[in-house]
């Protein structure tokens, strides 16, 4: 009995000083978050399931397209995400895609491209990553090399090559190196 009351005593004590610890933590994380969150919100642009554009697109935010677009999207150093309901028909360069929805052109990503189960895709991927989810539907290339991706979007190597052979024999001079 005599513990009893003598932990209630101390306890009082310790408990005070934990409550203002609390409080100079939360003064200290809860500023943080908030922030942080609302910075992510305002840097992502959407695509309404209602809207539709043809042309050239570009920015320095993230973007999500729920609608239809049509033209050219170039946001090279954000993430591009196609939602379900999105339809592509655009080639399109970021730095990671997401696709869900449909998309009809090639895409190029700096990082990672993912194509989820709902994703239908017809082009060419080229990213170091590639992640294409069981149900995805895919119809075109992957490039996974990671050095060169702006140049696959571009024409392929095989007809280069075929082109340089063909052009060392009219040069005329022997001994050259072809490299």
């Amino acid at each position: 009995m005599w513990k009893r009351d003598n932990e209630p005593t101390p306890a009082p004590t310790p408990a005070a000083p934990p409550a203002t610890a609390r409080a100079e933590r939360s003064e200290r994380h809860e500023p943080e978050p908030p922030p942080q969150r609302a910075a992510e919100s305002a840097s992502r642009a959407v695509i309404g399931a209602s809207i539709e554009l043809q042309g050239e697109l570009s920015g320095n935010e993230d973007l999500l397209i729920e609608g239809r677009v049509q033209g050219r999207i170039q946001l090279s150093q954000h993430v591009v995400t196609v939602g379900a309901k999105g339809r592509v028909s655009a080639g399109v360069h970021a730095r990671v895609l997401s696709i869900e929805g449909e998309v009809d052109g090639n895409l190029v990503a700096e990082e990672l491209i993912m194509l989820k189960k709902s994703a239908r895709v017809r082009g060419d991927l080229v990213a170091p990553r590639v992640v294409i989810e069981d149900g995805a539907r895919f119809k075109g290339t992957i490039d996974m090399d990671p050095a060169k991706p702006a140049q696959a979007a571009g024409p392929r190597p095989l007809a280069a090559s075929a082109a340089a052979p063909a052009a060392a024999p009219a040069g005329g001079a022997g001994g050259s190196k072809v490299s």
